[in-house]
């Protein structure tokens, strides 16, 4: 038996994983990636975010984790006063803004570093029972699943279109004082059912630039596990992200490193009935993928 939309628990598996190029040149993974439900003041609110260090900045990496480390910090604080993502508001995306290039100046200061040796970017979504909120700060994109009526066919939309200067791979980052002017942020009064949240390694795959859709045909077969996952983070989901990203169906595409955070509460479709015991859901992953893309 099937449980009603609204119990329906979130299951969400997220990796970053280092590029081929990263590789190449020995520079580590310069994405970061974060995703938690925190259950706080009686409200349940799954927090989901990425950062992806400028390439051109030696210490990106450690501004991408800090991004994620800070800004997690301030939505864990904002939501212990109650409310649900109503706290995650547009003056919330500009006050954790400021903390965080506030105390990544601290930090680079520290080292002795300028703090465009730290640049990254932000883009980061909060979801609880009948609401949602985004953020962004450079490329990469957010990709939701509304709820639909029975039977309706199911959609896959892009939040923000990722942002782009007058170069190609040049685009906005979270340090410079100038975010504020270019921070992207919207809430809406809106179930979801799925998302998902990745860096600009991954763009260029998922996303029809032409057209500008997401699509389907990739996020539909990634969402057919985490259907079937348990409730909460799924390790073995994890690990079968992380393999599949750096995987050479998508390691011939794009070299840049890559973050996805998929995250579902959408009822799955029943399974045929089998003669014997089901292969573990992890491989679902990744076989499908290597059909579709």
């Amino acid at each position: 038996m099937f449980l009603s939309s609204s119990e329906r628990p979130w299951r969400y598996a997220h990796a970053s994983v280092v590029g081929r190029s990263h590789i190449a040149s020995a520079t580590p993974c310069q994405d970061a990636s974060a995703c938690e439900i925190l259950n706080l003041a009686g409200a349940s609110t799954l927090f989901c975010i990425v950062s992806d260090g400028a390439g051109s900045a030696p210490l990106s990496q450690i501004g991408a984790r800090f991004a994620c480390e800070v800004i997690l910090d301030e939505a864990r604080a904002a939501l212990a006063g109650g409310g649900g993502v109503g706290a995650i508001d547009q003056e919330f995306a500009h006050a954790s803004l400021d903390r965080f290039q506030h105390a990544l100046a601290r930090v680079a200061r520290r080292a002795g570093r300028p703090v465009r040796d730290f640049a990254c970017t932000l883009l980061y979504a909060a979801v609880d029972e009948q609401r949602c909120a985004f953020a962004q700060v450079g490329d990469g994109a957010i990709v939701v699943s509304p709820a639909a009526a029975a039977g309706a066919p199911r959609a896959f939309e892009w939040v923000f279109w990722p942002q782009q200067g007058e170069y190609v791979n040049q685009t906005n980052f979270a340090h410079d004082p100038r975010a504020h002017d270019v921070l992207q942020f919207e809430a809406r009064e809106q179930r979801l059912e799925e998302l998902a949240v990745f860096s600009d390694g991954l763009q260029g795959l998922v996303l029809d630039v032409r057209q500008r859709v997401a699509h389907a045909r990739f996020f539909e077969p990634m969402f057919v596990a985490m259907r079937w996952a348990e409730a909460g983070r799924s390790e073995g989901l994890c690990g079968s992200l992380r393999r599949f990203l750096a995987s050479p169906t998508i390691e011939t595409r794009t070299d840049d490193d890559k973050s996805l955070i998929l995250a579902s509460r959408r009822a799955p479709t029943p399974r045929p009935a089998l003669p014997a015991a089901p292969a573990p859901v992890s491989p679902a992953v990744e076989a499908p993928l290597q059909r579709e893309i």
